[in-house]
């Protein structure tokens, strides 16, 4: 993608530091990423990816803001340990939120990231941009949301790996899996906070069994 004008023509070079990133993002139009000394455009979410990301803030929100927690959606950017600057879709912070450099649209400490997939951007979220995740010391949960399919794939920090696990349930939308209603998922939103029993995860004709 193109750069805004005073990062091109004359200006523009191979990597930029997190200062200019910065400037050029609050006189810039949209959302910009800052991986790698390189400032990346990201795309807008259509329909179905935007009603789903707001099913899934809605859902975990509603179960863990009794519990001190903040749910944000994707205006919100997080640091990560490797110093990339980036937009989720939806990010969880529970108790005192952090801060980078005492900016208040920069987040340090997730607890929970999700993301929303798309044709475009499937193979970041899962690869890059989850091992960038995985430098965040805070985040305990990554959680994957399918559009076209009701699909989702949990990623738990565990002491030295990361455990996937996946939900699938009936009908053709993520919608109606994420914030549609089944209590099953809804238990298991839970379970991300509370992480104390056996919980039976139930999608469709699917049954996961795991101790969260």
């Amino acid at each position: 993608m193109a750069l805004a004008k005073q990062y091109t023509e004359t200006t523009q070079k191979a990597r930029y530091s997190e200062a200019e990133y910065f400037e050029f993002e609050r006189t810039s139009f949209g959302r910009w990423e800052y991986v790698n000394g390189e400032i990346r455009q990201m795309a807008g979410g259509k329909d179905d990816h935007n009603a789903i990301a707001m099913n899934v803030a809605r859902a975990l929100g509603n179960v863990l803001a009794p519990k001190g927690c903040r749910v944000y959606g994707s205006d919100m950017k997080i640091h990560t340990g490797d110093g990339v600057n980036t937009f989720p879709d939806v990010a969880v912070v529970c108790g005192e939120r952090q801060y980078y450099l005492g900016k208040e649209d920069v987040i340090l400490n997730p607890l929970v990231i999700v993301e929303v997939l798309s044709p475009s951007t499937e193979g970041y979220d899962r690869g890059d941009k989850f091992a960038h995740y995985q430098s965040i010391s805070s985040l305990r949960d990554y959680l994957l949301v399918e559009t076209n399919q009701a699909r989702v794939r949990l990623y738990s920090r565990r002491s030295d790996y990361w455990e996937m696990r996946e939900i699938v349930g009936g009908g053709q939308h993520g919608a109606s899996l994420v914030g549609g209603g089944r209590p099953g998922l809804k238990r298991c939103l839970r379970a991300h906070r509370d992480r104390k029993k056996r919980v039976r995860c139930r999608a469709g004709r699917h049954t996961i069994k795991s101790r969260w």
